[in-house]
């Protein structure tokens, strides 16, 4: 873990304030010279009509950023019903992650959003990331609602080359607190959903690893089970609330009926 020191978080506007972060995005997500990458004019643009760009700053130095822009809910006349922010992307300085930065930022975003007058952030992240399930359902208290098969095809760059984008779409209701979830039981079969015996709500447990090597060749069916396995529950209308880790270290799943608000 890296040593903490303070942190300044705030939006960032002007282009000259927005080449760092696509070089912190290059670096993060190990991109080649050629490889596409948001633009600051993209970042400029977004930040002049409704979007938002984040930076935190550790010894004036950029450790972290996030970006996103308004998104619509349609009623079924195709009118406007309610508007959220849609968070495309959250990246940080990988020697520096595990350290408040995530946090820090989504907490910014929050409050920035709140004082907009927006109560939802929605945001798409992979299903085989147990780590950022984890702080995303745990900690911050967003629920999966929805599954996107290969929302943006096969990884054309970076370090997922070569892979499927299957994503699970999170919504972080921000007026509602983190929950508790129980803490799952151990000794698990990997990607194989099992009811949980100790609740009495039909609560489903996917255990998944907790680092989950994606350029491994035999990983990749356990991998891609997981995927289907979370899209088909996510489908059928239950949602993942937790992702904690158990005794046995394996990474583990909760999902709910969509109705169940809180444990039991």
């Amino acid at each position: 873990m890296a040593a903490i020191t303070e942190m300044v978080v705030s939006e960032l506007i002007g282009p000259d304030s927005l080449s760092d972060p696509i070089a912190l995005y290059r670096d993060v997500f190990a991109l080649r010279p050629e490889d596409p990458a948001p633009s600051p004019r993209l970042l400029t643009a977004l930040a002049h009509n409704g979007g938002i760009t984040l930076g935190a700053h550790r010894e004036g130095k950029l450790v972290g950023f996030s970006y996103g822009f308004p998104g619509l809910n349609l009623d079924g006349g195709g009118h406007i019903a309610s508007v959220y922010h849609y968070m495309e992307l959250l990246v940080v300085r990988a020697d520096q992650q595990s350290s408040g930065i995530g946090r820090a930022l989504m907490q910014f975003l929050r409050g920035l959003s709140l004082a907009r007058g927006v109560r939802t952030i929605q945001w798409a992240f992979d299903p085989l990331r147990a780590a950022n399930a984890y702080f995303y359902l745990d900690v911050l208290g967003a629920r999966g609602c929805g599954f996107a098969p290969n929302l943006y095809g096969v990884e054309e760059s970076g370090r997922d080359r070569g892979h499927r984008t299957d994503r699970i779409i999170a919504h972080w209701e921000l007026a509602k607190p983190a929950h508790d979830w129980p803490q799952p039981p151990s000794g698990l079969m990997l990607g194989r959903p099992e009811l949980d015996p100790l609740a009495d709500a039909g609560d489903i447990l996917l255990a998944v690893p907790a680092e989950y090597e994606i350029h491994c060749p035999t990983a990749a069916a356990l991998g891609q089970r997981i995927s289907d396995t979370l899209g088909d529950l996510l489908t059928a209308g239950f949602q993942t609330v937790s992702c904690r880790k158990a005794s046995d270290g394996t990474s583990v799943y909760r999902l709910v009926a969509a109705a169940r608000e809180h444990p039991r």
